[in-house]
C-alpha cells in the first residue's frame, strides 16, 4: 500500500483511502455485525482520527471512551478557521492528530509533523505543485486573447 500511494503520488495522481466507521456495521446482516465487532475488541488497540458525534455510541461499547476523550476527537473534525490577518485558511484542528486507545487505559493523543528536513527531502507532492500540459496551454491562450484584445484597443479607431 505504502509503495503505491508514494508510486501515484510521484506522477500526480491522487489516491482515496478509505477506513471503516463502526457505523458501517448496520449494513452487515447481524452474524456479520457481531464477527466485525469482534474484530475490533479482539484488536485491544484503535487509533482514531477526527469522528462525528454519531459515531460515539456504537465506538463505546466497543471502547469505552471519556466524556473528553470524546469531545477531542469530535472537535478534531471542525473544519479550518479563517484568518482575517492572512486572508487564508488556516490548518484544520484535526491535521494529523490521533488519539491511541489501548484498552480502558487513558487515550494518548498524538500529533504527526513533518519536520522541515523531511518536506525538502521526501516531498512526493512535487507534481502537484506544477502546473499539467492542458492547465498551461490554457494560460498561453489565454494570455494570447488578452494580447490580442490589449493590441486591438491601442489601435485607432475609424
Amino acid at each position: 500500500m505504502d509503495f503505491l500511494t508514494r508510486l501515484n503520488r510521484q506522477v500526480g495522481v491522487g489516491t482515496a483511502m478509505i477506513s471503516h466507521a463502526m457505523a458501517d456495521l448496520s449494513a452487515l446482516p447481524e452474524e456479520d455485525r457481531l464477527k466485525a465487532k469482534g474484530f475490533v475488541e479482539r484488536a485491544g488497540m484503535v487509533m482514531c482520527g477526527g469522528l462525528p458525534y454519531t459515531e460515539m455510541p456504537e465506538l463505546t461499547t466497543v471502547f469505552p471512551f471519556s466524556e473528553a476523550e470524546q469531545e477531542l476527537l469530535t472537535g478534531w473534525r471542525d473544519p479550518p478557521a479563517w484568518d482575517a490577518a492572512t486572508g487564508r485558511e488556516v490548518d484544520p484542528p484535526g491535521r494529523g492528530k490521533f488519539l491511541v486507545k489501548v484498552g480502558t487505559r487513558p487515550g494518548i493523543p498524538v500529533q504527526v509533523q513533518l519536520m522541515e528536513a523531511e518536506r525538502s527531502i521526501r516531498d512526493t507532492n512535487q507534481c502537484w505543485y506544477e502546473q499539467s500540459r492542458t492547465a498551461r496551454r490554457a494560460v498561453r491562450a489565454v494570455e494570447e486573447l488578452a494580447e490580442e484584445h490589449e493590441e486591438r484597443e491601442k489601435e485607432p479607431a475609424l
